[in-house]
């Protein structure tokens, strides 16, 4: 199982838009998707709230149980996955911050146990540095960062990869992979965006997905129903962000296999 993390120390830049989105693609190509919703706001969770859990009571902060992998591994005959399943976030996830970072190493392991299961994970975070937050960089294979493009929140992106080199360097996670930088909430009739969406090409490189999501209405009654924009388009303008989100969104998954 690969494990994809959606990340930007920003909040409103589109993770959770995103993650959804990456999950349909995932299944629509004839992958297993496990959802981890590592975000206190439950957004991700809310979205897919008709998806059966993984387990009755794994919920996010769980992972970060010492105990977990060994509880997991006990569980692991009787777990029969769909093609998507989901580890909710919780309350206790507060309680994760307040932890020593001991505890960082335990949802890698505890994920590990459902590698068999899934093919495919993706890890859906908050936008504050933390245990949480660091304990999913440390999980995963790759990490994706949807950036609203805008003055602020380009100075996120260093901040960001900052994290990403720390978490390299510490010894977490030596092979977490950043396979790209997703321009979101583009408009191209606003030039201080068409100004900072260039700074960040010019900035990054290849490190810019050669892709751009515009902000459109449809995108977020997608996100509203639970439903990829793709599904069900009506009108040009729908069907324009399906194009882009379809070519996104297939750019990222080309980029971990």
């Amino acid at each position: 199982m690969k494990i994809l993390t959606v990340a930007n120390q920003k909040g409103g830049v589109g993770k959770t838009t995103l993650a959804v989105h990456l999950a349909y693609a995932a299944v629509e190509q004839g992958s297993k998707v496990l959802l981890v919703d590592f975000d206190l706001q439950g957004n991700l969770s809310l979205t897919f709230d008709h998806v059966p859990l993984v387990a009755e009571g794994l919920t996010a902060s769980v992972l970060f149980g010492e105990d977990t992998p060994d509880v997991l591994r006990g569980m692991h005959s009787e777990l029969r996955p769909g093609p998507m399943a989901l580890i909710p976030a919780d309350n206790e996830l507060i309680n994760v911050e307040k932890e020593d970072n001991g505890v960082l190493t335990n949802p890698a392991q505890a994920l590990q146990q459902l590698s068999g299961l899934y093919d495919l994970c993706i890890i859906d975070t908050p936008p504050t540095l933390g245990n949480v937050l660091m304990g999913a960089l440390t999980a995963a294979n790759f990490v994706v960062t949807p950036v609203a493009v805008g003055l602020y929140e380009l100075a996120g992106v260093e901040k960001l990869n900052s994290t990403f080199r720390a978490v390299r360097s510490n010894g977490l996670n030596p092979q977490l992979k950043h396979i790209g930088i997703v321009p979101m909430k583009t408009t191209s009739r606003s030039p201080a965006v068409v100004e900072a969406l260039a700074s960040l090409r010019s900035e990054y490189g290849d490190a810019v997905l050669p892709v751009e999501l515009r902000e459109r209405v449809s995108v977020r009654a997608a996100i509203a129903s639970g439903k990829p924009v793709w599904y069900r388009t009506k009108g040009s303008g729908h069907l324009a962000a399906a194009r882009e989100w379809k070519a996104a969104c297939s750019e990222i998954l080309r980029r971990i296999h």
